[in-house]
């Protein structure tokens, strides 16, 4: 198997398990890491937010959660392919 997918997996994974156990000292971390992407889709016109309430912050819609995960998958896809790459391009140079 690839390197890339285990890597791949494991980051994943850490994110997840920190978005489900959400330490305090990482909460605005973690919640930046769903509204900002969300923010930014926002201002595309994508439908990311479901109804607000009164005076608060909206909730994402399935759409919006659905499009986080997507976004946080790729991003590590792409740190995964870009680690494995040049871990190899050092390992082919010794």
């Amino acid at each position: 198997m690839h390197p890339r997918g285990p890597l791949f997996i494991g980051l994943a994974a850490v994110h997840l398990a920190l978005a489900l156990i959400s330490p305090s000292a990482l909460a605005p971390a973690l919640a930046g890491s769903i509204y900002l992407p969300l923010l930014l889709l926002k201002k595309f016109g994508l439908p990311v937010f479901g109804a607000a309430p009164s005076g608060g912050w909206a909730a994402p819609s399935a759409f919006g959660w659905t499009l986080v995960v997507l976004i946080w998958l790729a991003v590590w896809w792409l740190v995964a392919t870009v680690s494995t790459h040049l871990v190899n391009a050092v390992r082919r140079q010794a």
